[in-house]
């Protein structure tokens, strides 16, 4: 893999929520109309369009009076809508999909990485100091040099050091992320400009930690979001210059891919400069998709102004296009980290299961409050021990508040022990999790052992259950690269539990929990709305609802599953209005 593979230089820029004719993926055939006095804006015709509409799954035209549908069904009765000046699109028989909604992702977090150094968790320590220092060369000017994507287990127990990264780059700081955002990596300038010492106390111990030498000395590896966060912002490795730099590249990529909607999952590297940006962009209508955003807390300290600091976001962000109502709270890290809270231990070093990165006291008394004020919750909950406790806090609110209008999401999921499965269902848990993690992870079995490989993203058995499934990307979190951000790419994945095209490929266990297309689809688009609290507006294609859509190359239901990857997006649509559209951008050329 290229380790500049994530980044989206090049790639098709949007077309910004602009009004004015649409362009036929085709050419457009203008039909011979009659006149009638019930006219409409838009027609798309001659198309497969799945609609996600129980009472017609399938229709062939969509009628749009500006950004709201009108019409949903046969090409015949959709002639009875339009006039001589309607605006007409020929679908050529495409398949049409509801817009994909990312139901987990750090749209705000990415910006300041669409031009940093990019590395991969498939890179030896080697690999990635080359790549440091390749990057180094060619951006003298970055202070501090900044990247992300490595895998920290690939440096042993021991982990990466300042003293590895000062051998390349040591006349300047550098702050590096793993591939799941969960540690950060300095050089010794980094250290001295921040004054990080032996006397630097871990900000709580055990949860959110340095790694440190016999002597106390910290190595250079920094352990959870307490750790880092308070560095990275005293580096300045957030700035207003590369978010909005950033922002302009990757809302692209976005469209290109077909994303008409999102769940960020925590806007925390940027803080009040990520902010600004998003204020500007909503203020200026540049957003070419429907962002719902949260707070983020990952320590007891940030719980207790949780409330307080998420009712001003809201106050501040609350409009269709970006609206920050919902409270994220990480209870545990990462396998790969060894930081996942775990029923069972590690198998080294003996007895360690992790721990929860907030205490159970606090995390139940804030979530009753939010539950009880009506906010929406999403709980990081990797490993079993997690999954359990935010289970356990579920079922809390449902017993307490039984009235309460709270929609509470547990995400990624990785490691579910078999008795709480069907508890989802149960308790009205929503399960989001990220298939473009599953490939068949020889870090977790040598961390845990490969009989619980079997317990692994259980999607299937908890859709069976009755719970609710839907399907997003963690990016910029991504074992894949840019690949990773694509839905198309995630969808084949939850079906297959193998690399995409890869039907050789040893697949991620159990086989069982593979998922259908229909299950996938309908992950990330009816069910990734209702996650969303959206699911009256998008999600599906019905008379009423807003036009987001998307138009593919291929019908995902005709072409063999590997293949599906390989489908591209030839139109975006967001509120009726063209964002992304491949003839014009030669995205496809």
């Amino acid at each position: 893999m290229n380790p500049h593979d994530n980044q989206p230089t090049g790639r098709a820029q949007p077309l910004i929520r602009w009004p004015g004719r649409w362009v036929a993926l085709l050419g457009c055939a203008a039909l011979a109309l009659p006149l009638y006095s019930a006219a409409a804006d838009k027609l798309l015709y001659n198309g497969r369009i799945y609609t996600q509409d129980e009472a017609q799954p399938w229709a062939e035209a969509m009628v749009l009076d500006g950004d709201t549908l009108t019409f949903v069904g046969s090409d015949a009765d959709a002639l009875a809508r339009v006039d001589a000046g309607t605006e007409t699109v020929d679908l050529g028989g495409r398949l049409v999909l509801p817009g994909f909604i990312d139901t987990h992702i750090h749209v705000g977090d990415t910006f300041p990485w669409v031009y940093a150094v990019s590395l991969s968790p498939d890179m030896n320590p080697e690999q990635v100091l080359a790549a440091v220092a390749e990057y180094a060369r060619a951006n003298p000017q970055q202070t501090p040099l900044v990247g992300y994507g490595f895998l920290g287990a690939a440096f042993g127990e021991q982990g990466p050091t300042a003293k590895m990264l000062d051998e390349v780059v040591p006349d300047r700081p550098v702050m590096l992320f793993d591939e799941g955002f969960h540690t950060a990596w300095v050089n010794s300038k980094a250290m001295a400009a921040v004054g990080l010492t032996a006397d630097t106390p871990d900000p709580v111990p055990g949860r959110h930690y340095y790694k440190r030498y016999d002597d106390g000395q910290p190595t250079g590896w920094l352990i959870e979001g307490g750790a880092f966060n308070w560095i990275s912002e005293k580096l300045g490795v957030v700035n207003a210059a590369n978010l909005a730099r950033g922002a302009a590249s990757f809302l692209g990529t976005m469209s290109s891919m077909g994303i008409t909607a999102a769940f960020d999952a925590g806007m925390v590297d940027g803080g009040e400069a990520t902010f600004a940006l998003m204020e500007e962009l909503v203020a200026e209508d540049r957003l070419p998709l429907r962002i719902v955003g949260s707070l983020y807390t990952n320590t007891d300290a940030k719980l207790d102004s949780a409330l307080t600091t998420l009712a001003g976001l809201n106050e501040r962000f609350h409009s269709e296009f970006f609206d920050l109502r919902m409270l994220k709270v990480s209870l545990d890290g990462t396998v790969e980290a060894k930081t996942a809270y775990l029923l069972e231990p590690y198998i080294t070093p003996p007895g360690h299961r992790g721990d929860s990165l907030v205490s159970a006291e606090k995390a139940e008394s804030v979530i009753l409050a939010a539950a009880a004020a009506g906010v929406d919750l999403h709980l990081h909950t990797l490993g079993d021990a997690a999954v359990r406790m935010g289970l356990d806090l579920a079922e809390q609110v449902r017993t307490e508040l039984p009235d309460a209008d709270v929609r509470i999401t547990l995400c990624h999921l990785q490691i579910v022990a078999p008795a709480d499965v069907q508890r989802f269902g149960k308790l009205d848990v929503i399960a989001q999790s990220t298939p473009s993690w599953y490939v068949y992870d020889d870090v977790a079995e040598e961390f845990l052992g490969k009989d619980r490989l079997q317990h692994f993203y259980p999607l299937r058995s908890i859709a069976a259950g009755g719970g609710r499934i839907t399907l997003g990307t963690d990016y910029p979190a991504s074992w894949i690269g840019l690949d990773g951000l694509n839905p198309l790419f995630n969808i084949e994945m939850a079906m297959t539990r193998q690399p995409a095209g890869d039907a050789d490929f040893k697949v991620q266990p159990p086989l069982s929990e593979r998922i259908t297309l229909e299950q996938a689809i309908r992950a990330y688009t009816l069910d990734a709305a209702y996650q969303l609290r959206l699911e009256d507006q998008v999600g599906s294609l019905q008379a009423g609802k807003q036009a987001d859509f998307v138009v593919l190359s291929d019908n995902l239901f005709e072409i063999d599953t590997y293949a599906i990857h390989k489908a591209k997006v030839q139109m975006t649509v967001v509120d009726g209005k063209v964002v992304f559209d491949a003839a014009r951008s030669g995205a496809h050329d």
